[in-house]
């Protein structure tokens, strides 16, 4: 599957387990995200996984914790890599203070 395609942005996700873990043999899905904000991805993959409660998470290059998404998307429709958390699983976000870590 391509990382960039024109028309759109690549978004490639993964379900995490209630620990926010993905296994490493699972492809991951793919979409085509046409819109800008965060909100409308979001909205478009709980549409597209039938789940509702959950967060958008990426993980660090640095460290490979999973970091919420809450700013705004990479710049120049690069293609985005997603593991998408359910918010009652035990690595969730604590309190809707806690914006720096999932903690998974």
């Amino acid at each position: 599957m391509p990382l960039h395609k024109v028309g759109g942005r690549a978004i490639h996700y993964h379900i995490g387990d209630d620990d926010g873990d993905v296994s490493p043999d699972e492809e991951p899905s793919y979409l085509t995200f046409n819109g800008t904000s965060l909100e409308e991805l979001l909205e478009m993959l709980k549409e597209e996984t039938g789940l509702q409660d959950v967060i958008m998470c990426s993980r660090s290059p640095i460290n490979g914790k999973l970091l919420p998404l809450r700013l705004q998307l990479p710049p120049n429709n690069a293609a985005v890599h997603i593991v998408l958390v359910r918010e009652s699983s035990k690595g969730g976000l604590s309190s809707p203070s806690s914006v720096d870590v999932c903690d998974i």
